[in-house]
């Protein structure tokens, strides 16, 4: 999966599943997603989830932080590494 490929994934999950909190298609990449309301620990739990249905990655409770969770970038980034092991 592409860079590119796993941020419309992403996005398209956080549009659909937190679009009522404010995850919208064009919301930056830099945005914090924990600061601004938009995820909270449920929803962290949600994308965890997610992640290892749909995308086939195992997360690791000490992986659930903020430098993994806390913007669409992070999200991306810590799939890119995860797929890459």
């Amino acid at each position: 999966m592409s860079t590119a490929s796993t941020e419309t994934t992403i996005r398209n999950f956080l549009v659909s599943s937190f679009g009522y909190r404010g995850a919208t298609a064009d919301l930056g990449a830099e945005v914090p997603l924990l600061d601004q309301g938009i995820l909270d620990s449920t929803a962290v739990l949600e994308i965890v989830q997610f992640f290892e249905s749909d995308l086939g990655i195992q997360v690791d409770d000490e992986e659930m932080v903020p430098e993994n969770f806390g913007s669409i970038a992070r999200l991306i980034s810590y799939v890119e590494r995860k797929k890459s092991n």
